[in-house]
């Protein structure tokens, strides 16, 4: 099983298998910093070629893989969600079965765009017979009708180009991609933390995303470009210093101490990072986020006293020390940090990296939609 995650700061190339009881077993990782993106288009596509072609080259030498079929993250700046609510109708009464599953998600597929493509499906919710109760899965159920709200997610076509060409170019002939923020907001949270809908920040290196989720399906997906990066950014330049010694300084901040004056976060012997001046720079970007991200929230009409859980991932600030109050804070709204489990990628930072091998694991064998997660999800295969 091969895997590519592309986020706005690392590539990544991942190979392996999953033994019994669940362990994945990685046989070869390999991974490069390269230029990144904003606003939707990479700042060097010759560049992204390249590493692309580096790191996968490497891993499948390193894991002697002979495997054709690739499953690639799409990240958010390149990705789009619809949401539509979708219904079929029995003749008389039916025992719902996976087709009939499979069938009401295609029925609302109908979309017609020159710009994305169509790359996966999920239900939010179902209801039978025009009812309000609404069930996370159906099959065997018995009804005249059902009805689902159904997410609908796109890639853009010139990142299907650019990652199809490279891949091509190195023999996969079957290329699938699977939206990053998607498979997060599968993996990342537990079943109960899905009940109910929930928002995950994903704040990356140059790029970050806000995705509302219910259950295994996207209600919404926004994204913005702005991470971690600014943060050192604006430190390199209010104080002068430069930028390993910023990023440096943005990672040992701790927001819930009261520095003195005196009170230094880095220093190389020419240059030096005050703790009161690193500390104040960082709130003011996260201060930035928040405006943001709340701004988003309002634009999904959630109301200020409903109970949204937010969850906070990802490499841009998520390992910073007391930034999840901070955020709690600034946003009115309780923030939780979540984290994969699996062994060797366990910290936000490896959120999509992580999540995509385990969604590319449940969907590589869907040829014929057989279990849950094959019968109610398109496996990412363009249409």
């Amino acid at each position: 099983m091969a895997a590519l995650d592309v986020n706005s700061h690392h590539i990544s190339a991942i190979v392996g298998t999953k033994r019994a009881q669940g362990v994945f077993s990685i046989k070869a990782f390999k991974e490069e910093v390269y230029q990144g993106y904003a606003d939707g288009q990479f700042f060097d596509a010759d560049d992204t070629r390249g590493v692309i072609k580096s790191v996968v080259t490497a891993a499948m030498k390193l894991s002697s893989s002979r495997t054709k079929t690739i499953f690639v993250s799409v990240p958010a700046e390149f990705g789009s969600v619809i949401t539509k609510c979708v219904g079929l109708d029995f003749e008389k009464r039916h025992r719902i079965t996976d087709a009939d599953v499979k069938n009401l998600i295609d029925s609302g597929s109908d979309f017609h765009t020159d710009a994305f493509k169509l790359i996966n499906t999920s239900p939010i919710c179902f209801t039978l017979n025009k009812e309000d109760k609404m069930f996370s899965d159906v099959r065997g159920a018995e009804a005249l009708s059902m009805q689902a709200t159904v997410s609908y997610m796109f890639a853009d076509v010139n990142y299907l180009k650019l990652l199809d060409g490279a891949l091509e170019e190195l023999g996969f002939t079957d290329i699938r991609y699977i939206l990053s923020e998607w498979a997060e907001s599968v993996w990342l949270p537990t079943d109960m933390q899905k009940d109910s809908a929930f928002a995950l920040i994903d704040i990356g290196y140059l790029s970050s995303s806000v995705t509302i989720a219910r259950g295994d399906g996207i209600v919404s997906l926004k994204a913005f470009s702005m991470g971690g990066a600014h943060i050192a950014g604006d430190i390199f330049e209010y104080l002068n210093v430069p930028f390993d010694m910023a990023e440096e300084a943005k990672r040992l901040v701790d927001l819930n101490m009261k520095y003195r004056e005196q009170d230094l976060i880095v220093s190389d012997g020419e240059c030096v990072v005050g703790a009161i001046d690193a500390q104040e720079i960082v709130k003011r970007r996260l201060d930035m986020f928040a405006g943001v991200i709340k701004n988003i929230l309002a634009s999904e009409e959630i109301p200020e006293n409903m109970h949204l859980q937010v969850y906070l991932t990802g490499e841009g600030v998520a390992p910073i020390r007391g930034v999840k109050k901070y955020l709690s804070d600034a946003l009115i709204r309780y923030v939780d940090i979540l984290a994969p489990k699996l062994s060797g990628f366990v910290k936000p930072e490896d959120s999509s990296k992580a999540c995509l091998i385990m969604m590319a694991d449940s969907l590589k064998n869907d040829r014929t939609i057989k279990d849950y997660l094959k019968s109610l999800i398109n496996g990412g295969k363009k249409l």
